[in-house]
């Protein structure tokens, strides 16, 4: 089941980090371009498009009131039909397109006089942010975090309206839009596997140029290729932000690598955690703690048994599954010492029962292999 979060929004209807069914969106967002035609205002709003296990398949920016699109689900629909694609990226877009087309109701795509999920729109306008489609099989990072994400589009369009408020010229405008499909196709190179080509073309480009979340997917194939140094620098000579990311890639010897050159009190603290180095982790000083950090401080305080210093590190984050892995770890660890002591008692007896003591065993072998897996 595919799920819509709204990140940003100016209006009280769309709650920020609330997720709501394809169907929910659908009709929040088609009463509001409503409401705002009627009133002649306009708004717009960041959203993400989330699998069942809640991984961004697609980001967009909506622009309600507009009249551009009917509601999200139409939107999403014009935007992808809108963009030149080659074969492989098509066949992800309609895959996409009709799992989201299963979400819609048949009795909401027939209301709102749009045409279907799978009609071409070729001519619409792109006044929005640039969508994001997920691959699902390519390992890129992008804004820092593992998203697995294909770029559809360039930013172009999105400063249509800004620029005319500004009253920027047509050629300034021009000469934009060849600078975002110069940085869409570099990217798109990038995911097809030629990552050195993609790197060769964003080093032409003035690093000004690119936006944050550009300068993160350049700063991630620099990571790929070892080029710590230029990341950093992109970062602007902030080692922490590329050390993170390498962190949230999980690769250990990039880490490892990295923490060589540019050391720091943070890379030490990953590095450790990732290489189950749990007393070390816990002897490092002087380390920025995040939400992620206190999460595997926590965890590594299970590992050493301390179930106490655990629970300390979990009240600084909300975090469900968190104390859900901290309350199946105490109750293990019960049954682990009841069967023990079930064990014992039987031992003790004059006349043994040899299949149950060899069932108790098996089963505290068993109960101390979850814990362990914990």
């Amino acid at each position: 089941m595919l799920s819509v979060m709204f990140i940003k929004s100016e209006t009280n209807e769309l709650k920020p980090f609330q997720k709501l069914s394809i169907p929910e969106a659908y009709e929040i967002t088609e009463t509001l371009e409503t409401q705002y035609q009627c009133t002649r205002k306009k708004t717009h709003a960041d959203f993400f498009i989330l699998d069942e296990e809640d991984h961004e398949v697609y980001a967009g920016t909506l622009s309600i009131g507009s009249d551009l699109a009917h509601h999200i689900v139409d939107h999403i629909k014009k935007k992808l039909n809108s963009l030149k694609m080659d074969d492989i990226q098509e066949a992800r877009k309609r895959s996409f397109l009709e799992q989201l087309e299963k979400e819609v109701p048949d009795h909401l795509k027939t209301t709102d006089g749009s045409s279907s999920l799978r009609e071409e729109t070729e001519d619409y306008v792109q006044t929005n942010q640039k969508p994001i489609l997920s691959t699902r099989n390519r390992g890129m990072i992008y804004g820092g975090g593992i998203l697995s994400l294909l770029i559809l589009s360039a930013t172009c369009f999105s400063t249509v309206a800004t620029s005319q408020d500004r009253a920027e010229t047509i050629q300034d405008l021009e000469k934009q839009v060849k600078l975002e499909q110069k940085i869409t196709g570099t990217y798109e190179r990038a995911l097809l596997g030629d990552s050195e080509g993609a790197l060769k073309r964003l080093s032409s480009i003035n690093e000004q140029s690119l936006t944050n979340e550009q300068k993160n997917v350049y700063t991630s194939l620099l990571i790929d290729q070892k080029k710590y140094e230029k990341a950093v620098q992109l970062q602007g000579n902030h080692p922490e932000a590329v050390e993170s990311m390498i962190s949230k890639k999980g690769d250990v010897s990039a880490l490892k690598e990295f923490q060589k050159t540019f050391p720091s009190p943070n890379g030490a603290f990953d590095l450790a955690y990732h290489e189950q180095r749990w007393e070390d982790m816990m002897s490092q000083s002087g380390v920025e703690m995040t939400d992620k950090r206190y999460e595997m401080k926590a965890y590594g305080y299970l590992k050493l048994d301390k179930v106490k210093e655990a629970k300390e590190a979990a009240a600084h984050i909300q975090s469900q599954d968190l104390n859900q892995k901290i309350e199946t770890y105490e109750k293990t660890k019960k049954e682990i010492e009841e069967t023990k002591n079930q064990v014992e008692e039987e031992n003790k007896k004059d006349k043994k029962d040899e299949n149950k003591i060899k069932s108790l065993t098996d089963q505290q072998k068993k109960q101390e292999e979850a814990l362990k897996n914990l």
